[in-house]
């Protein structure tokens, strides 16, 4: 069980970064608003299925122009309805962003306890976990109200997250490659 929840150091660095990255900006902007967050998620969108489609055109792949021009149109779709009418969004988002904690909470917390008794830092992984967990329920419970003010909350919960994924990735990367008491290594083999 525990070695489902090994994580890819290199997916790891790039989830930490990013939870820093937008933790930091939830947490240091005190006049962003929730609708604000949608608006700029939607442009992001309809950027991002323009390019798709843009692209997709271009390609001289028949099979793949179908699959990218689709994507593209959803794309486009989603991010007019996040601008057009954000405050609707709002309310959608806030317990879409409450399932998404509380599963990385669970996931985080089912990862921890195959380790607790390895290290401190597992413990301290474990606290992050569970306040993970209560943010999630917490939103879930009270998604409306809790629209506006959760903003730094959730940011600063970005970035205790996205630093315990940046350490994780650190620990894998300089972690021994050992297989039953011998250390792995590379052999070059020639096939026949």
């Amino acid at each position: 069980m525990g070695n489902l929840f090994v994580t890819n150091s290199k997916n790891s660095l790039s989830r930490g970064i990013s939870a820093v990255l937008i933790g930091s900006v939830f947490l240091f902007f005190p006049g962003l608003t929730i609708r604000t967050v949608i608006i700029i998620i939607g442009a992001f969108l309809l950027l991002n299925g323009l390019f798709t489609i843009i692209l997709s055109n271009r390609k001289k792949a028949a099979i793949l122009n179908g699959f990218l021009s689709a994507q593209g149109l959803i794309n486009l779709i989603i991010g007019m309805v996040l601008i057009t009418s954000p405050t609707i969004m709002v309310k959608a988002f806030m317990i879409f962003i409450g399932i998404i904690l509380l599963l990385m909470g669970l996931l985080q917390l089912a990862g921890v306890l195959g380790t607790l008794s390895r290290s401190l830092w597992t413990w301290i992984f474990l606290i992050i976990a569970l306040m993970t967990i209560a943010c999630g329920v917490f939103l879930l419970s009270d998604p409306f109200k809790s629209a506006e003010t959760i903003l730094p909350f959730l940011g600063a919960l970005l970035i205790l997250n996205g630093i315990s994924e940046l350490i994780m990735a650190w620990k894998k990367r300089h972690q021994p490659n050992i297989y039953k008491g011998s250390k792995i290594q590379d052999i070059p083999y020639e096939e026949v």
